[in-house]
C-alpha cells in the first residue's frame, strides 16, 4: 500500500487563503454600505436638524406662504408644486394635481389682498404676492381671504 504525504502547514494554507477572499468580500461589502450610510448622513442632516415648525394649514394657506416667500416674484403651478413637495406636502394623490392648484391660486387672487395672477413670459399663468395691491382694508388687519 503506498503512502501519501500530507503536507500539515498546506491544508492550513488553503484554509486561511479561502478566509482571506471571504473577508475581501466581507470588507467590499462593508465599504460599500459605509459609503451609503455616509451619504444619507450627509443628505438627511439638514432635514434632521431643521428646528423650524411644520407646515400648518390647508392648501390655500401652504400656497399663500410660497408666493408670501418670494414677494413680487411669479410662480407657475409647476412651480408651487415644487415648493410644495419641498416642504413634504403630497399632492399627487389628486386625478389632476395642476388644474387643483391653478383653481387654488386663481381663488387666492382676489383684489385687494395682495395676491395677484399674471402671466409668465412662456404664456403659463403666474401668480405672486405683491404689497402694493393691498387695499387699506387689508392693510388695517381685516382678513378676507
Amino acid at each position: 500500500m503506498p503512502y501519501v504525504l500530507v503536507n500539515p502547514y498546506q491544508t492550513s494554507y488553503l484554509a486561511a487563503k479561502t478566509e482571506l477572499e471571504q473577508r475581501k468580500i466581507e470588507l467590499a461589502r462593508l465599504t460599500n454600505r459605509i459609503a451609503q450610510l455616509e451619504q444619507t448622513i450627509i443628505t438627511l442632516e439638514p432635514l434632521a436638524n431643521d428646528n423650524s415648525l411644520a407646515p400648518v394649514g390647508g392648501l390655500p394657506e401652504m400656497c399663500r406662504q410660497i408666493l408670501r416667500s418670494q414677494p413680487g416674484a411669479g410662480f407657475t403651478a409647476t412651480a408651487v408644486m415644487q415648493h410644495l413637495q419641498a416642504m413634504g406636502i403630497d399632492i399627487s394623490g389628486y386625478s389632476n394635481p395642476l388644474a387643483m392648484l391653478h383653481t387654488t391660486l386663481t381663488r387666492i387672487c382676489k383684489p385687494g389682498n395682495g395676491f395677484v395672477k399674471g402671466q409668465a413670459p412662456d404664456g403659463q399663468p403666474s401668480y405672486c404676492y405683491d404689497e402694493r395691491f393691498l387695499s387699506d382694508v387689508y392693510r388695517s388687519g381685516m382678513r378676507g381671504f
